[in-house]
């Protein structure tokens, strides 16, 4: 049981130096867990560095591995992954030079750590993260915090709450979902629940196969499509890029938009858009 977990862990571990470049002159394997019995929360607060998060149905324990790069030794020393339990929760970290107080590096230097955490499904997970790209996959639930990197989320039966500032976001197969960001894309497809977008800056918005309802309550720029959803669509505000709706078996209102072409189609009940766009029906 324990040899098999450590294939899977082996398996999580994203490539060293995926979004790092290929430099790793000083490198080393990192490892931690616990036991998962009794545990409610996994908590995760990640630095530099690439990470895999995955859920598994039969897994018994809370494990993390990966691999620490750094461009000398003294830094690949202070690298480390800190699993521990306080309580009915359990704290998977990262510790990497730059987070210290006072510490800066020189020129050419470096250190990230590349992790792969398996946990059981049951549990919900927090996390947040740095930098690096980031995959959550077979959770029971999802909030996170996420400043840069491309983001995958698929198969959370619960909420997906994230909050992100900048990098592709794709989201599959959830139970509802909650996002806010700054820029980069934005791609959901098959939710459950509802889906909401509370405020988007920059990059475009498709949304697809929704059960419930869709609600962009804001968008600065970037086109949206939305198509396929059984529930209402609803754009509260929209500076600028075109808008389409297709497919929706409630009502299509957009409340105010700036710029931008709005277009719809197979709308099943009330469709409301501002009066200076209704030449574009």
């Amino acid at each position: 049981m324990r040899s098999r977990y450590w294939l899977l862990l082996l398996a999580l571990a994203p490539a060293i130096a995926l979004a790092w470049g290929d430099e790793c002159k000083f490198r080393a394997d990192r490892a931690g867990g616990v036991e998962a019995s009794g545990v409610e929360k996994v908590v995760i607060r990640t630095g530099a560095g690439d990470m895999k998060v995955v859920g598994r149905g039969n897994a018994v324990r809370i494990e993390a591995r990966g691999v620490a790069c750094a461009a000398k030794q003294e830094l690949l020393d202070a690298s480390q992954i800190n699993v521990r339990r306080e309580g009915n929760i359990v704290y998977v970290e990262t510790a990497l030079p730059q987070n210290q107080s006072g510490w800066s590096f020189a020129d050419n230097e470096y250190a990230y750590i590349d992790i792969g955490i398996a946990l059981p499904s049951s549990i919900p997970v927090e996390a947040i993260d740095s930098s690096g790209d980031a995959t959550f996959e077979d959770l029971k639930a999802l909030t996170l915090q996420d400043s840069s990197g491309d983001l995958n989320l698929s198969r959370i039966a619960g909420l997906a709450d994230v909050n992100d500032s900048s990098g592709d976001v794709e989201i599959d197969n959830v139970g509802s979902v909650r996002l806010r960001d700054s820029s980069g894309d934005l791609d959901i497809e098959e939710v459950h629940g509802e889906a909401e977008v509370d405020q988007d800056s920059s990059g475009d918005i498709r949304i697809t196969r929704v059960d419930g309802g869709v609600k962009i309550r804001q968008d600065s720029s970037g086109s949206i499509r939305v198509e396929d959803v059984k529930g209402s669509v609803a754009v509260d505000s929209d500076s600028s890029g075109d808008i389409y709706a297709g497919r929706v078996k409630g009502d299509f209102t957009v409340s105010d938009d700036s710029s931008g072409t709005i277009e719809h189609e197979s709308i099943g009940g009330t469709v409301t858009v501002p009066s200076n766009k209704r030449d574009d029906d």
